[in-house]
């Protein structure tokens, strides 16, 4: 379950003390007024538009193929659109139907990346949830982790190749450009791969959960990091590292700059990334007992990866949102009546 194991990376600097033990303040907090299913959650895969809408992910962790609706929701928690996942409209069968990463296009539109029967799709949908068609990426057909979409229409994918093997996961990562109509113009080699590999034939625990775990656990670092496109025009490709690794990549598959961003710890572990103007934010995750996780939210900058804000244990659920002119974050989580609770905190 890929939630679950997400939830148990230049400048490599701690956090300074005048950064460090700072407190978020609880602005509001909304809920969807539609409830999730008994046995539905969320992936940390949470996002939001110019708007301020929020995108999420839901599914059934006791379904296989689970469906993987992605939701709109605006401010106020009331479900603005829903974008269908690949079981629906391909029919995914039993193994098939893997994580489906999610971008936001300038129209406001939607795309989503799928595999299925050995090929990657990429589906578009409008801004209120209408299937508008379908592309056939150029092999190989890997399993997803995330997708990014440049200005100019060119896409970044990155996941872990596809091992056919019931006895083996492969551990590979696989990261390259494609153009709009779905052909591989680039395959990149990012500089700290082949290492985190080395790690996993090593059997890191940090990286890998043994080769009967599902697919997508045979790189942790790559299938639990995020994409995100800065207002640069680069994506910022987070691998999940401690210290987090980022990757600012060009539309032409030119690696700009590597970031390394620091939490206050290092054995938390980043979980979601967002980005606004020139900073980045990075919520981090440690080992859980009782109930109760070790966090930390820190702030960075996007040049540098030097932190600018810290604050040690948040509690504050999966980061969706951040606004660095606003100086506000904004999270998403489920309440206790099991419905989608939208949460917004001051930064300052």
């Amino acid at each position: 379950m890929k939630a679950t194991l997400l939830l148990t990376a230049a400048l490599a600097l701690a956090p300074s003390l005048a950064a460090q033990n700072q407190v978020l303040k609880l602005q509001d907090k909304t809920r969807l007024q539609v409830h999730l299913g008994e046995n539905e959650t969320l992936y940390v895969d949470g996002t939001c538009d110019s708007e301020r809408d929020i995108y999420v992910t839901i599914f059934d962790p006791r379904q296989d193929p689970s469906d993987h609706p992605l939701f709109k929701i605006d401010s106020s928690g009331q479900l603005k659109a829903r974008f269908a996942s690949s079981k629906e409209y391909f029919h995914a069968g039993i193994g098939e139907d893997h994580f489906e990463p999610f971008a936001l296009l300038r129209d406001g539109g939607v795309v989503r990346l799928s595999w299925l029967k050995d090929k990657m799709y990429v589906t578009r949908f409008a801004p209120y949830g209408k299937l508008l068609g379908r592309i056939v990426l150029d092999p190989p057909a890997i399993v997803p982790g995330q997708l990014a979409v440049f200005l100019n229409g060119e896409m970044l994918v990155s996941g872990i190749e596809y091992s056919h093997s019931r006895s083996v996961r492969s551990h590979k990562a696989f990261t390259a450009i494609y153009d709009p109509q779905g052909h591989l113009a680039k395959r990149l080699t990012l500089p700290g791969d082949a290492e985190i590999e080395k790690a996993v034939e090593a059997g890191d625990s940090r990286y890998f959960h043994g080769p009967y775990a599902p697919p997508y656990a045979g790189n942790l670092a790559v299938s639990g990091g995020a994409a995100r496109l800065g207002e640069d025009g680069n994506v910022y490709l987070m691998r999940r590292t401690s210290p987090a690794t980022i990757y600012v990549i060009s539309s032409s598959g030119e690696l700009i700059r590597t970031l390394s961003v620091a939490a206050a710890s290092a054995s938390l572990m980043p979980i979601s990334m967002q980005l606004g103007g020139d900073h980045v934010a990075i919520a981090f995750l440690g080992e859980c007992s009782d109930g109760q996780c070790a966090d930390d939210l820190v702030i960075a900058d996007s040049r540098t990866g030097e932190t600018v804000k810290n604050y040690e244990q948040s509690k504050i659920g999966s980061l969706a949102c951040y606004e660095q002119s606003s100086e506000r974050i904004t999270t998403v989580d489920i309440s206790d009546n099991h419905a989608v609770e939208i949460a917004r905190w001051a930064v300052k």
